[in-house]
C-alpha cells in the first residue's frame, strides 16, 4: 500500500501525543505519590491539642500544625528556581497576583487558624493571668471547625485549579495547614516561621528564595531565570555562600490605589522605576518611613546607578529578601511566632554563617499595601509602652518574649553556639522521605558584639 503523506503525518502526530501524554501521566502519578508520601511523613505522630497563649510564651511549647492537603502543579517548571511563601486563606487573592508577576515554580504554605473551647475543667488562655495551663489533647475537631476546614479545602482546590489552568502563571505547589487554639488571644501566635520552613521543605529545585506573599516580584527576574545558564550561574554562587539581595520598594499611596501601583511597579523597566522613585512620586524604599534600617544597607542610590552586582555589608536589623541554594540556606527559627524579628534573625544568621551580601542590579520586589494585622498592632503597642513610657510588661507579653528571644540569639551568635530552633516533627521527615535533599548542616563563626550595637 502506498504511503499517504497526510495520513502518515496524522498518525505520527497521534503517536507523539500518545507518548507525551503518557510521559505527563506517569510524571503526574509519580508526583501524586511523592506528595502523599510527604504529607504522611509530616503528619506522622500528629495529635490534636489546643495551643495556649501562656504555655507558648512562657514554656516555649511548639506550634501544633496539621497538614490537611498537598496540591502539586502538573505544569512543567518554566525554570529551576522556586519562590516559597506563606499566607492565610483569606490572602489567596494576593497569592494570585504574586503568581502573575512571578511565573516560575512556587511553593506556598497556606494556613487556617481555628479556635475551639478547651475540655471541661480547663481554663482558657488569658493574658491577664500568668499561670501556665498544661497542654491537653482533644478527641476531635468541633463541627464548626470541620466546616471551616472543608470550606478552606474547597477554596484552595478551586484556587489551585484556576492557577493550573493558566499556562502564563506560576507552577504552584500548595500545602494547607491548620492549628487549633484555645482562645482568640492564642490565635495571634501565627506560626510564620513554621510555615516558611514547611514551604521550603516542599521546594523541588536547588535554587530558591523566600519572598513574602505581599511582595510582587519584578518581571525582570522571571525573564532572567528563563534564560539559558542563568539558574546555573546563581547556583555556582552558592559555593561562596553569596546571598543575592532583591531590593524592595513600596508605593507611596496606601489602599486600593497603592495596590494597583504596586502591580504596575513590578512590570516597569528599571529606568522607568527610577523616574517613579522618590518621596513625592509613586515609589519609595520599603519601610523607609517606619523602619529604614531594615533595608537601607542595600544602598538604593547606588542601585539605580549600577548594572552589575555589588557587595554590601551586614548591619543590625537588616532584613532583605534574597536568592540562595537549599543546601546552604539556614532554617527560620520557629521560636519567633506572631509578629516581629522573625526575618531579622534569619538575615543575622546569614552573617553568622559567613554569607556575603550582593545586590541584584536588575530585579526587585514591590510591597502591596494592606491593613496591619492584630498581632502587629499588639507588638507595636507593647513596644511603644516600653520604649516611650518605660512600662514594665507582664511575663506573658509577646514583645517582652521577642526581646528575650532576640537577646538569646545574639548571645548564641557571639559565642558561636547559635542553632535555629526548628520543629522536630519537620526534621524527622528527612528520615522518612528518601528523595528529599539532605537538610543543611551549617557551622557559624562567632559574631563580634559590635555588629549588634
Amino acid at each position: 500500500m502506498p504511503w499517504d503523506g497526510a495520513l502518515g503525518l496524522h498518525l505520527l502526530l497521534l503517536l507523539w501525543l500518545a507518548v507525551v501524554g503518557n510521559i505527563f501521566c506517569c510524571s503526574a502519578a509519580k508526583d501524586d505519590f511523592k506528595a502523599k508520601e510527604l504529607m504522611d511523613a509530616i503528619n506522622d505522630g500528629y495529635q490534636l491539642r489546643l495551643t495556649n497563649w501562656n504555655e507558648a510564651i512562657m514554656n516555649d511549647t511548639h506550634s501544633n500544625l496539621k497538614l490537611e492537603r498537598i496540591l502539586w502543579s502538573s505544569k512543567p517548571p518554566r525554570f529551576q528556581f522556586t519562590v516559597f511563601t506563606q499566607l492565610t486563606v483569606n490572602r489567596l487573592p494576593t497569592l494570585f497576583n504574586m503568581c502573575t508577576t512571578y511565573t516560575g515554580p512556587m511553593s506556598a504554605a497556606i494556613f487556617v487558624s481555628l479556635v475551639q473551647q478547651p475540655p471541661p475543667g480547663r481554663l482558657q488562655g488569658d493574658q491577664s493571668s500568668h499561670s501556665v495551663v498544661p497542654s491537653l489533647a482533644i478527641e476531635k475537631l468541633s463541627s464548626p471547625n470541620i466546616v471551616l476546614v472543608e470550606e478552606a479545602l474547597q477554596q484552595v482546590q478551586e484556587f489551585h485549579d484556576r492557577v493550573e489552568s493558566n499556562p502564563d502563571m506560576c507552577q504552584l505547589d500548595i500545602m494547607l495547614f491548620y492549628e487549633l487554639y484555645d482562645s482568640e488571644q492564642a490565635r495571634l501566635l501565627y506560626p510564620v516561621n513554621y510555615l516558611r520552613n514547611y514551604a521550603r521543605l516542599q521546594v523541588r529545585t536547588r535554587l530558591l528564595a523566600m519572598i513574602d506573599v505581599d511582595m510582587y516580584v519584578s518581571h525582570t527576574l522571571s525573564e532572567e531565570m528563563a534564560q539559558e545558564g542563568r539558574v546555573a550561574h546563581y547556583e555556582s554562587l552558592c559555593t561562596d555562600r553569596r546571598a543575592t539581595i532583591l531590593p524592595a520598594f513600596e508605593p507611596t499611596r496606601p489602599g486600593t490605589k497603592g495596590r494597583i501601583m504596586a502591580m504596575k511597579l513590578s512590570k516597569v523597566s528599571k529606568s522607568q522605576l527610577e523616574g517613579m522613585h522618590g518621596r513625592n512620586k509613586e515609589a519609595i524604599q520599603f519601610k523607609l518611613r517606619v523602619f529604614p534600617r531594615g533595608h537601607t544597607p542595600t544602598n538604593y542610590v547606588r542601585w539605580f546607578n549600577e548594572s552589575q552586582p555589588y557587595e554590601v555589608s551586614y548591619k543590625r536589623f537588616y532584613e532583605p529578601w534574597f536568592i540562595t541554594c537549599d543546601e546552604i540556606m539556614p532554617w527560620y527559627d520557629v521560636n519567633f511566632r506572631g509578629y516581629g524579628m522573625n526575618k531579622i534573625v534569619l538575615i543575622a544568621s546569614l552573617n553568622y554563617y559567613n554569607y556575603t551580601f550582593w545586590v541584584h542590579p536588575n530585579a526587585w520586589l514591590v510591597h502591596s499595601p494592606h491593613l496591619d494585622t492584630d498581632v502587629r498592632k499588639l507588638v507595636a503597642r507593647e513596644a511603644s509602652d516600653v520604649n516611650k513610657h518605660n512600662a514594665k510588661l507582664p511575663a506573658n507579653a509577646l514583645y517582652r518574649k521577642l526581646t528575650l528571644l532576640f537577646g538569646k540569639v545574639k548571645r548564641g551568635m557571639m559565642r558561636g553556639t547559635y542553632d535555629p530552633w526548628v520543629d522536630p516533627r519537620m526534621m524527622a521527615v528527612y528520615d522518612k522521605v528518601s528523595w528529599l535533599r539532605p537538610p543543611p548542616k551549617l557551622v557559624g563563626t562567632p559574631t563580634p558584639e559590635s555588629v549588634f550595637t
